[in-house]
């Protein structure tokens, strides 16, 4: 590395991408192990943390050793390349790695990931993850222990082929056993996968429990009803609207009786994008979390929120102009779910739910990350005008307050002065208080009528007198 790109790095401070150390050491290491799970980067020994270029002793020499301890400290075994490059006539060793294909590295049994300018030990579920990623693989796709085709529900498995044909206008020759492995619903050794088990199982198994509250109010001090929805997938989403639908308001919109006898609904939210978001809750939830789906619902909103943490970086905007990559956490339900109508494109859905609230009228969902997992908040019309109101009424309380405070202080002022000198003119008030003159003729006018203060005499030659 050249003298000037090494002053350019250094010059940048540590990033994601780049560490400072002292001296070679486990915490070299750590610091290529958590890097290569995060992309690649460099390691600089032989500068502080605070920029500055100290050097290391002995570092050609002992190159060999380094390289050799970094192979047999890791699994897999890393190989950075190691360069040296001068700075104010002190060697730097420039530790460089690449991104693996093969993930997590550990670290003596450690994994770690880079996160910002530090690194941090990954959790179990992160390493599973990750693991999964590096072969192609997904938690769905994934044999579940201990189950067999005959775990499977007949009569949901010939549900999907009724939907399939439905969607594909043509009648399906193969078995349900051929039907299930073309979709690799079925592993080779016959053997359901967890998506199988979600799907079609006779007993939906706990990770698909959907917790649905209807408060009263909007809190969570009371409620009025409590469920546990627990249902294969296609069932659960039905189940859930049904749930929604029964919670929410729902009136009617007035049409001419010569166009039509009956009166058309409307709800405090368009159940189409309600729909949307529940296909979303139930075809992107991290299942290998355990934890269940929640679905609140409150007078004034609705909160959904979901185990696993959102794509990094999307955002609402992101979402609603279309510029973001979409993904699938659970690649095989996702398919299924594309095969029988209920999602078309992936990534699409959330696009449609910004669509269909504002054409309703209503304010697009807010969406964040909580307690690792994500919650998507969608609040009616009706608690936004609310909001908008009691702002209003509370900045024109305010302002009001503000303006008898104001008016009060200016009162006490004139009284100040005028004891002082009970033959000042107005003019002179106004100026010796800062206010208009206008303003202090009201205020005087103000006083006299109180019974604060009396004029006595003409305006010019008279004076005041304070009561």
């Amino acid at each position: 590395m050249e003298t000037v790109e090494l002053r350019r790095l250094v010059a940048g401070g540590e990033t994601g991408r780049l560490e400072f150390k002292e001296s070679f050491g486990d915490g070299v290491i750590e610091s290529l192990v958590a890097m290569a799970n995060a992309g690649g980067g460099r390691v600089l020994v032989g500068v502080t943390d605070a920029g500055a270029i100290c050097g290391v002793a002995g570092a050609h020499q002992a190159a060999a050793a380094w390289i050799n301890e970094v192979k047999q400290k890791t699994s897999p075994s890393l190989y950075p390349d190691l360069q040296f490059s001068q700075g104010g006539g002190a060697s730097v060793a420039v530790f460089t790695i690449k991104d693996v294909t093969v993930k997590p590295v550990s670290m003596r049994g450690r994994c770690l990931v880079r996160r910002g300018s530090s690194n941090h030990l990954m959790s179990l579920q992160e390493i599973a993850d990750m693991y999964l990623k590096t072969y192609n693989l997904s938690w769905d796709s994934l044999a579940d222990p201990g189950k067999t085709p005959a775990d499977l529900d007949s009569a949901k498995v010939e549900r999907f082929r009724k939907l399939l044909e439905k969607q594909a206008a043509v009648a399906l020759p193969e078995n349900s056993f051929t039907l299930l492995k073309k979709f690799s619903l079925l592993r080779e050794e016959k053997a359901p996968t967890f998506a199988a088990s979600l799907l079609f199982g006779q007993k939906p198994p706990i990770s698909a429990a959907v917790h649905a509250v209807r408060f009263k109010g909007t809190d969570k001090e009371e409620s009025s009803e409590d469920f546990y929805i627990q249902d294969d997938l296609v069932s659960e989403i039905e189940l859930i609207m049904a749930f929604i639908l029964g919670s929410i308001k729902r009136g009617v919109k007035k049409a001419p009786v010569s166009r039509q006898l009956t009166h058309d609904p409307v709800w405090q939210y368009p159940p189409e994008a309600l729909r949307e978001l529940v296909i979303n809750l139930v075809v992107h939830r991290d299942y290998h979390n355990g934890s269940p789906s929640c679905v609140f619902i409150f007078d004034d909103r609705i909160e959904m929120w979901n185990p696993g943490e959102m794509p990094k970086g999307l955002s609402l905007d992101k979402i609603q102009s279309g510029d973001y990559a979409p993904s699938a956490r659970n690649p095989l339900i996702t398919r299924v779910f594309k095969e029988i109508g209920l999602i078309e494109n992936i990534g699409s859905g959330l696009q449609a739910v910004c669509r269909l609230f504002n054409a309703a009228g209503v304010p697009p969902p807010a969406i964040e990350a909580i307690s690792a997992g994500t919650r998507i908040v969608v609040r009616s019309e009706s608690s936004q005008k609310s909001s908008r109101e009691s702002s209003q009424k509370g900045s024109q309380k305010s302002s009001v307050k503000s303006s008898v405070k104001s008016s009060v202080k200016s009162s006490v002022k004139i009284l100040t002065l005028i004891s002082e000198n009970p033959s000042l003119s107005a003019v002179e008030i106004s100026e010796g208080i800062g206010l208009t003159l206008r303003a202090v003729e009201k205020i005087l006018a103000k006083l006299k009528v109180a019974g604060r203060l009396k004029r006595v005499g003409p305006d010019k030659g008279g004076h005041w007198e304070v009561l």
